[in-house]
């Protein structure tokens, strides 16, 4: 009961009260930063039908490219892909995360006509919406 009343400290009420703020902000933080992940992967699928459609147009402009050179050209191509989309998902997420006024994700879809929408069944965490 003396424990209980010892306000001040690590281990006393306020303490407490100090580590279950933390604990709801960084459950708040991770919620926002999950709720960009439609928009995420809506670019990332954006980016790789681009880098497909590129490959089908450069067999047919190139059809006698050995199998060796195809591969390291999608390969190389597909790499160039996602380090092109890694910045701006990792720092979507972080901005997300942030909080504020300014929905980035909305942002994003509308510079490159994402829909969101078409990736949410399987990718949208359980109890969000």
């Amino acid at each position: 009961a003396e424990a209980l009343q010892d306000d001040s400290g690590p281990g006393g009420i306020d303490g407490v009260r100090a580590i279950v703020a933390e604990e709801v902000a960084a459950f708040l933080s991770a919620r926002r930063a999950a709720q960009v992940t439609p928009t995420v992967v809506a670019l990332r699928s954006m980016a790789t039908e681009v880098v497909e459609a590129e490959l089908e147009r450069l067999e047919s402009r190139l059809p006698d490219l050995d199998a060796i050179a195809r591969a390291e050209l999608r390969q190389t191509v597909q790499r160039v892909a996602d380090k092109l989309m890694h910045q701006p998902t990792v720092r979507i997420k972080q901005l997300a995360a942030e909080g504020g006024r300014v929905s980035y994700a909305t942002a994003l879809a509308e510079l490159f006509s994402l829909d969101p929408d078409a990736v949410s069944a399987v990718t949208r965490p359980e109890g969000l919406s």
